[in-house]
């Protein structure tokens, strides 16, 4: 399936009936990743999974807005777009910081959402994380510059570092197509995730300080705590920081809890929704 939002399109896949849930992916991967999450709630939610323009999408063109506030407002719009209301939002790694971006932009309405479910992400001052700074500050250079150094990481032994940072599960060389998608395979999809990868910027999540703060509605926060990334604390400080927060820890899992743990975090997604009486 398709959908124009803010100009760009976004192809997404949907399953099942019930209670909506939308997942956030990070850079540089498909919504693919959430694959085995889906199939755990399977028959009892509607799952709704964007392949949002983060660097493994379909080339959009050159004009199109791919810089990381866009894609903060552009979650939004998708789910007016589609009229989801009372969403489950699932966000994971960039996907996250991108969610929490939106909260803290006072241009968007935020009644679609019923709570969001974060597992290890982005937030605060870490956007993106220390050791991926580097490639942001190369991306910043030139688009050719980042797009040289993202071929790199395209690259099969690029693909094995980079879930080996993220993930502690085997993936199987069939996964790693579907996951990485155009990434692997598009210059031009490189090139414009070498724009996107040039604006994240720890602005955009430190002004959603006040918002956190602010927000009423229910937020589960599934850590990994085998995540040098993304480490607990940074878990812990979001709880503290929502009304309205659950911490669940998921031990021997990284930064992909929905590759290491999937049952673990499905068990999560029903436990938010139950806990509104979505569920019987």
């Amino acid at each position: 399936m398709r959908c124009s939002v803010d100009g760009v399109t976004v192809e997404y896949s949907e399953t099942g009936t019930g209670p909506v849930v939308v997942f956030v992916h990070g850079v540089y991967v498909t919504g693919e990743v959430w694959s085995d999450v889906v199939d755990e709630l399977a028959g009892r939610f509607r799952c709704i999974v964007p392949t949002w323009p983060l660097g493994a999408h379909a080339p959009v063109g050159e004009t199109a807005d791919l810089c990381a506030a866009a894609a903060a407002k552009r979650i939004i719009h998708f789910l007016e777009a589609l009229d989801l209301r009372d969403v489950t939002l699932v966000a994971n790694d960039t996907g996250g910081g991108l969610v929490l971006a939106a909260l803290g932009d006072s241009t968007l309405d935020l009644s679609r959402i019923g709570q969001l479910v974060l597992t290890n992400c982005d937030s605060y001052e870490h956007f993106p994380p220390g050791p991926f700074r580097h490639v942001v500050t190369l991306c910043r250079l030139s688009e050719r510059v980042g797009a040289a150094v993202l071929r790199g990481l395209a690259s099969t032994r690029g693909q094995k570092f980079f879930l080996q940072s993220v993930c502690r599960t085997a993936v199987t060389p069939e996964r790693q197509v579907e996951i990485f998608g155009a990434f692997a395979t598009d210059a031009q999809t490189r090139r414009e995730a070498a724009r996107v990868t040039a604006s994240l910027d720890p602005e955009l999540t430190l002004r959603a300080s006040k918002a956190i703060e602010q927000f009423d509605k229910p937020v589960i926060l599934v850590w990994g705590t085998y995540d040098k990334l993304f480490p607990l604390s940074h878990a812990h400080r979001l709880a503290d920081a929502f009304p309205r927060s659950s911490l669940f820890e998921v031990e021997s899992s990284s930064t992909y809890v929905m590759l290491d743990a999937p049952a673990r975090l499905a068990e999560a997604i029903t436990h938010s929704s139950s806990a509104l009486g979505d569920l019987p």
